[in-house]
């Protein structure tokens, strides 16, 4: 009797662990079900650099422009124009997820960014999404007179304010060099690989200075 005991509790056991380790592929036409925000927000910080607190900052509705005026002849050299700007888009190669042990695995490679990219200027983060807003503000400058709505700049102002959101309970991720030159080039492919433990407000955000991020409500697959 002892005997049978210990069989059968090793065969519980085994089920367990077989459960615990089961993983389910996760097709990309799942996935794009929960990308969110598509060519609105541009990676940056909140506050500066230093903070270490991603911000990404909707750009999209804002209309202000600026000129460049030579004083003398009051004549314009210059006038910004919107930029266009390009978005990310991410090829996976694998997505599994562990619904019991919460547990997401993707990997692939990350196109979109200019050919000369190194990188260490992708920024890849899961965590949580808080909405805000951010202020875009105009300064005085030391080479030139800056003027606002044919006012003088003697102090900083808020001009515009954008929509924007910034994450917390963050993990952050690398990305790599592929041994695949891109087609036409000679640089290589960006790829990445990615494991981390989600919940049901996790969201992946690939951002990069100057593009257009990839978000993905990923927390959602828990519940689908």
């Amino acid at each position: 009797m002892p005997k049978l005991i210990l069989v059968f509790l090793s065969y519980i056991f085994s089920v367990q662990a077989f459960a615990q380790s089961k993983y389910e592929a996760i097709k990309y036409s799942e996935i794009i079900k929960y990308k969110v925000d598509e060519g609105r927000f541009e990676f940056g910080w909140l506050g500066n650099v230093f903070s270490g607190v991603p911000c990404f900052r909707n750009y999209t509705k804002n209309k202000l422009k600026s000129q460049l005026i030579i004083p003398e002849t009051d004549s314009v050299i210059y006038t910004s124009t919107e930029p266009e700007m390009n978005g990310l888009k991410i090829i996976p190669s694998k997505i599994e997820l562990n619904k019991k042990s919460r547990l997401l695995q993707i990997n692939g490679q990350i196109t979109g960014a200019w050919e000369d990219v190194i990188p260490r200027e992708f920024e890849i983060y899961i965590g949580h999404r808080h909405d805000t807003t951010s202020n875009i503000t105009l300064s005085p400058n030391l080479h030139m007179t800056v003027f606002y709505n044919g006012v003088k700049l003697d102090s900083t102002i808020i001009v515009d304010r954008v929509p924007a959101f910034y994450m917390t309970h963050l993990q952050k991720f690398n990305v790599d060099r592929g041994l695949k030159n891109l087609p036409g080039t000679t640089y290589k492919e960006m790829l990445f690989n990615i494991s981390a433990t989600i919940d049901e407000k996790s969201i992946l955000v690939f951002g990069l200075s100057s593009r257009y991020a990839e978000i993905f409500e990923i927390g959602k697959l828990l519940t689908q």
